[in-house]
């Protein structure tokens, strides 16, 4: 069966492939309201399922719930453990890893996916000397 192209999937497509930021289904949800004030958060996330399982979209299981992607070329991500911010990893993705892990192990792999856990550098940034930078700011005003 062919699936329409609805309205409101080209919508949800669109808002996905002009994020560079992995949104969530709600930062879509709310990006596409701002286009048809009558969608329903059930259509935006049903159509998101739909895009990722047709190809048309990545979709990025974390911790804090699915991140989608407009990339769908393998490629790896890292994830912020403190604000949980989803960026791309620029290295080269290494095709190959489905064999050797078949070979090892005996299954048969289809795929994987590489996703690495840190801190971003805003999350970094010491409290104390956030909360430094802070008083000085608010003391250099007085």
């Amino acid at each position: 069966m062919q699936r329409r192209n609805t309205k409101q999937r080209k919508l949800v497509l669109d808002a996905v492939r002009q994020s560079y930021n992995h949104p969530t289904a709600d930062e879509i949800y709310n990006a596409v309201r701002e286009q048809d004030d009558k969608i329903s958060r059930g259509t935006v996330y049903r159509n998101l399922n739909l895009l990722a399982d047709a190809g048309d979209i990545l979709s990025i299981k974390t911790p804090g719930g699915s991140r989608f992607d407009r990339t769908i070329e393998p490629h790896a991500h890292i994830i912020c453990t403190s604000c949980s911010r989803v960026i791309d990893v620029p290295l080269p993705f290494d095709a190959q890893l489905d064999a050797k892990a078949s070979e090892q192990i005996g299954w048969s792999v289809s795929s994987h996916y590489t996703i690495f856990e840190g801190l971003c550098p805003d999350c970094q940034q010491p409290l104390g000397h956030a909360l430094k930078s802070t008083f000085l700011h608010s003391a250099a005003k007085k």
